[in-house]
């Protein structure tokens, strides 16, 4: 759950080469729902084998959290192919999981991390679509156990950045790691981390041989022992493997969908609504989570708002490129609510 109702005295971030431009509107599409209800958050999504898998995740099914009500943890694997009307069950998880990082690669998607009840998983899963369900195998193991870290795939290789690490107060992590598909048996290599502060629920992509990582939370423990969060604004590049700092957000956007939508042609990496740290502290409990879109020209580097609006706005919840689109599967609609909700999305429609 994000509790971007809790109280807040951060200042907000200065708008740095921000323009804004016109949209018209996007090309969004409503799609079957997922059939567990009321919905997930963290949920583990990708593509395989010419079908979208969803799977796991987390929600509260009968009461809300400040009304004592528990998380619960699933582990139930579903599909969904073109054309299908309803999600088909696939099998089941090894164990209950959400709050993964997922990217999709041709050998299948890579779940790695994430959390449920009991632990903060080191492990990863590699999960296949047969033709009849889905399989998951162990893949390589993480150097540490983390959760609400992200992902992206640049020139074939997985990286993973920041996250939590498991305690009885999370903290947030500046780790950036590396794997290499091709080559399991050499596991995870660390690489230089970003000049920045530590992050979880951020967004990255990868786009023009580059990667960025943009915006997140950065939860350290005050002088009593009680969780700091930081919402951040900030934007790095990470190319010939080297950092560099970009201009800030327009506003933050945490837990937004990731691996955030590109649109290659373009040179644009667009952020989908995620946490604005503006609002805060300053909105009912029961306010939906943002709507906005924004993108990032990686031709001037400049961040750009849009007119256009997200008609269904989640956080916590994966992008999935699918068919030509990118999908948004389930997620947490405001505080501890979830819904079924699944929709795709073309990106070149938003000018």
């Amino acid at each position: 759950m994000f509790r971007f109702f809790a109280p807040c005295g951060f200042a907000l971030v200065p708008l740095l080469a921000v323009a804004s431009g016109t949209a018209a509107a996007a090309e969004w599409t409503r799609r079957p729902a997922f059939p567990l209800a009321p919905g997930m958050a963290g949920i583990i999504a990708g593509a395989h084998g010419g079908v979208l898998i969803a799977a796991g995740g987390a929600n509260f099914p009968d009461k809300m959290p400040w009304e004592g009500g528990k998380k619960i943890y699933y582990d139930e694997i579903f599909v969904l192919a073109p054309g299908d009307a309803a999600w088909r069950p696939a099998g089941k998880l090894p164990e209950r999981r959400g709050y993964a990082a997922c990217v999709s690669l041709p050998d299948g998607v890579r779940v790695i991390g994430g959390e449920n009840a009991e632990t903060v998983f080191q492990d990863t899963l590699v999960l296949r679509w047969d033709g009849k369900a889905v399989v998951a195998e162990r893949g390589p193991a993480l150097p540490a156990p983390r959760t609400s870290q992200v992902a992206a795939v640049l020139d074939g290789k997985i990286h993973v950045a920041g996250g939590y690490a498991p305690g009885a107060v999370r903290t947030s992590c500046g780790d950036f790691w590396q794997l290499d598909p091709a080559q399991p048996a050499a596991g995870w290599k660390a690489l230089p981390t970003w000049p920045g502060p530590t992050r979880a629920q951020g967004t990255v992509a990868a786009l023009g041989g580059a990667l960025y990582l943009i915006s997140g939370l950065e939860m350290t423990v005050d002088a009593e022992g009680k969780a700091k969060p930081a919402y951040l604004g900030d934007a790095y590049r990470y190319r010939g493997e080297k950092w560099e700092r970009l201009p800030d957000l327009p506003w933050t956007a945490i837990a937004a969908p990731t691996p955030a939508p590109v649109s290659p042609e373009r040179g644009r990496i667009w952020v989908l609504g995620g946490v604005d740290r503006r609002l805060v502290g300053k909105v009912p409990r029961d306010t939906r989570v943002p709507d906005h879109i924004m993108y990032f020209d990686t031709a001037t580097d400049t961040w750009r708002t849009t007119e256009a609006r997200w008609p269904d706005p989640v956080v916590t919840s994966p992008a999935v490129p699918f068919g030509g689109e990118w999908w948004i599967v389930s997620g947490e609609i405001m505080a501890g609510v979830r819904t079924t909700s699944v929709w795709s999305w073309q990106p070149e429609a938003t000018r």
